[in-house]
């Protein structure tokens, strides 16, 4: 069931131009909670091997870890740093009650973006962060955006 999950998110996200990145894969979704993470947020997955993510018994420890949304191929610049790595897959948050996130969903999606600026174009940055945010807004129906003060005077600085 798992492997059929990975394989039905290749074919939704599989892009046309996948000649000029690396076959290395990062995996975007959200933690899943329980004995080990106590914390929510999003988690991003990178491949540091090629091929692994499809290999059964690992991608039932890969799965467990996080509830996958969307992936797209590295490019050439993050599958470079990957090589030197001597890890399998290496992972990142964004957690929501970090102390700049407070529990917003919209900076939380702003902080991944933002992290991913020099790598990712903005409409791969788009398309992911709205794949998130259906996928939050699906678990947490009655999620509402914080308000906070200085998201009050953001319209007012530009």
């Amino acid at each position: 069931m798992l492997y059929d999950r990975l394989k039905m998110l290749e074919a939704k996200n599989h892009p046309k131009a996948a000649a000029k990145n690396s076959r290395l894969r990062v995996f975007y979704g959200w933690c899943k909670l329980g004995k080990i993470r106590k914390r929510e947020g999003i988690s991003i997955i990178y491949e540091n091997e090629e091929g692994v993510a499809d290999h059964h018994r690992m991608n039932r420890s890969f799965l467990s870890a996080q509830y996958n949304v969307c992936w797209r191929y590295q490019t050439e610049g993050e599958a470079k740093d990957a090589k030197l790595l001597n890890r399998i897959f290496t992972e990142y948050f964004v957690f929501m009650d970090e102390k700049h996130i407070k529990g917003s969903l919209e900076a939380a999606l702003r902080a991944n973006s933002l992290a991913d600026q020099k790598n990712v174009s903005p409409s791969e940055r788009k398309r992911i962060a709205d794949e998130l945010r259906a996928w939050y807004m699906s678990e947490h129906r009655d999620y509402k955006e914080p308000i906070r003060q200085l998201d009050l005077f953001e319209g007012l600085c530009d």
